[in-house]
């Protein structure tokens, strides 16, 4: 036995362990408590073992209990355990396109890094919002925001990631501005999730609620009720541009940050570039094959998928000399891959065994017994259901198991199911205060400067001004303005 080996062993002991691990103790005692009472009626014994690996995963994920990669290895284990899932049919579950992308994603920025792309695109956002953190702050959130109205939010994540670490690193690392590495992290995230609903091509959740307002089965009428890309955008975009002051605010607020001003940073990149001289022809050849990335995903996504496409350029890095794999195993956060691949497991067990659905359909009855069936009332309760399961799984699934619903009970209200329907997928862009809610989340945890925690701290305020921007302001307010209901 090693030294090393040696001296873990004797740091080891039971009590100590306990005390580390008491949460994930606590957890594993709901859970059992969950397993072994009587199957409510409606739901399968898979789906109730499925809501007990529910709260297990709830409590590990605001706690971190045990680590978060750890926890989505326990996903996979719990359902062959369990009977839920073939241990041969997991591993698929755990590597769809979205976990593809969050890999690709990783890698490529770790690419972007190694050739100062970053540093060009932050000083290129310096330069229009100033020096002052605050500018800083809402210049991010802005340029994250409108972007990712029209290029998948994904892709706005990983191009800002390195930024973000940028002005960290240059500001003197996460060590001395703890505060400040999470400020810009949550903002690249949260002004991701804002903007990504403003249009039909910010998401998956637009497109799939697109299509079934096309159906008429769906809606209970004769025709269409899809809007087209310009009606959703004059639908959907008040809520960005008021969203963006609006969470520049209350990050700050949440997460002051250790410096008031970042001109020492700017000067750091101002310099590295003059000493880099123009644009060599690496770099060039860098940022041309990422914006080739980007003109793929738009418009080769729905043959090769995302997560096809990002994979598909790391490689080429590789294959061109311009990264080897040394590097990029060394620079991507391996856990979050297998973080996501967990949350996109849970998520589509969830479905199949039909928890999900007896979630929704508990918390639905229990509309009607207070009386909430139609008009406003309705689209407040099917926007505060999408919000809760968003967070709990991915955005698309959500809207995906939510959207026949909450279009059914629009249809039998006499509530416009068009109104349900897009505030249905806005409201499934809330998904703030966990990691596994939205690939964005994932990516900017990739930096490790987050705890799980610190989506909480913000996010639920976010969750509940974002709940009172669609329901009242929206909802409420601008779309009869505008006549549509």
């Amino acid at each position: 036995m090693d030294d090393e080996a040696r001296e873990q062993e004797q740091e080891w002991s039971f009590g100590g362990m306990l005390r580390q691990r008491k949460w994930f103790f606590i957890a594993i005692g709901i859970m059992i408590a969950v397993i072994l009472m009587p199957t409510p009626s409606g739901l399968s014994a898979e789906g109730k073992y499925m809501l007990a690996l529910l709260v297990v995963v709830i409590i590990c994920f605001f706690t971190e209990a045990i680590p978060l990669p750890a926890v989505a290895l326990f996903i996979g284990v719990y359902q062959i355990v369990m009977g839920i899932t073939e241990f041969k049919e997991l591993p698929a579950t755990y590597m769809e396109d979205a976990v593809f992308f969050i890999m690709g994603a990783l890698m490529i920025g770790a690419v972007l890094v190694r050739y100062g792309v970053h540093n060009r695109i932050a000083l290129f956002i310096l330069k229009l919002s100033g020096t002052k953190v605050r500018w800083v702050v809402a210049g991010i959130i802005t340029t994250c925001a409108l972007a990712a109205g029209f290029i998948s939010e994904h892709a706005v994540a990983t191009i800002m990631l390195p930024v973000g670490i940028g002005i960290v690193a240059l500001s003197g690392g996460i060590s001395k501005v703890p505060a400040l590495g999470k400020l810009l992290m949550l903002a690249i995230a949260y002004g991701c999730q804002i903007g990504g609903l403003a249009s039909p091509s910010g998401g998956a959740r637009n497109a799939i609620m697109i299509g079934f307002l096309s159906n008429p089965e769906m809606t209970g009428t004769t025709e269409s009720l899809a809007p087209s890309y310009g009606k959703w955008m004059l639908m959907a975009m008040p809520f960005t541009l008021i969203m963006i002051p609006i969470t520049t605010f209350l990050l700050l607020k949440f997460f002051r940050p250790e410096v008031t001003d970042v001109k020492e940073a700017v000067e750091s990149i101002k310099s590295e570039m003059e000493a880099k001289g123009g644009v060599k022809f690496s770099e060039g050849l860098v940022i041309g094959i990422f914006l080739l990335t980007l003109v793929l995903w738009i418009t080769l996504s729905e043959k090769w998928g995302l997560g096809g496409i990002a994979i598909m350029i790391a490689v080429l890095f590789m294959i061109m000399g311009l990264s080897d794999w040394k590097f990029i195993e060394r620079r991507t956060q391996w856990g979050v891959v297998l973080l996501y691949g967990g949350a996109i497991s849970m998520g589509a067990a969830l479905g199949k065994t039909g928890a999900a659905a007896w979630i929704a359909d508990i918390f639905l009855n229990q509309l009607d017994k207070v009386g909430v069936t139609a008009g406003l009332p309705l689209v407040g309760a099917t926007s505060f259901l999408s919000v809760v399961t968003t967070n709990l799984m991915a955005d698309g699934p959500a809207v995906a198991l939510l959207g026949p619903i909450h279009l059914e009970m629009a249809t039998l209200s006499n509530t416009s199911p068009l109104v349900v329907g897009i505030a249905t997928s806005l409201s499934s862009a809330f998904a703030y205060m966990l990691i596994i809610g939205t690939p964005a989340n994932a990516i900017v945890y990739g930096s490790g400067f987050l705890k799980s925690k610190d989506y909480l701290k913000a996010g639920w305020v976010m969750a509940v001004l974002s709940l009172f921007m669609v329901i009242l302001v929206l909802a409420g307010f601008w779309w009869k303005l505008l006549g549509i209901w």
